[in-house]
């Protein structure tokens, strides 16, 4: 059906993986739970000195919520990276496979013989690269977030 609409299968792996995801829903509603808690007198004050609606959620608000964002954006990333049962019932092409289903596909490719294990862990060196940059890039901002989360 996707191929008759000028589309990929790339596509049908990509879009349900990013609307369906409830862990998101979650993760916003506590990004929106942590805006509400925010002082209002920040606010109020920025009223006070002119500021309007936008200026003050874009100086003020999205500052002071930036690591509960990176969080929650850096594990919704996880999320969909390291997503493999959906991948799997969807991509029937090689070519738009993940790679956590990629892995899984390399280990059982040959079923007579044992498994390269040199291969397979630089393949899973290769898939968890991109998620130690992301926490090495982020750390601090989670770290800040936990630490700002438990402050009342």
């Amino acid at each position: 059906m996707h191929k008759a609409m000028g589309q990929g299968a790339n596509s049908a792996v990509q879009v349900p993986t990013g609307l369906l995801l409830s862990a998101g829903v979650i993760l916003k509603r506590s990004v929106r739970q942590f805006m509400l808690s925010l002082s209002t007198e920040v606010e109020e004050a920025a009223i006070i000195d002119g500021a309007g609606p936008l200026r003050i959620f874009v100086r003020i608000i999205l500052p002071m919520s930036s690591a509960p964002i990176a969080t929650v954006s850096l594990l919704m990333f996880v999320n969909a990276w390291n997503d493999y049962f959906w991948p799997l019932l969807i991509a029937n092409d090689q070519s738009v496979q993940p790679l956590t289903l990629a892995l899984g596909v390399f280990k059982q490719s040959s079923p007579q013989a044992a498994p390269d294990w040199a291969g397979l862990m630089a393949a899973a060196l290769i898939a968890a690269l991109p998620m130690l940059l992301l926490f090495i890039a982020f750390g601090k901002r989670i770290v800040n977030s936990i630490g700002f989360s438990g402050l009342k």
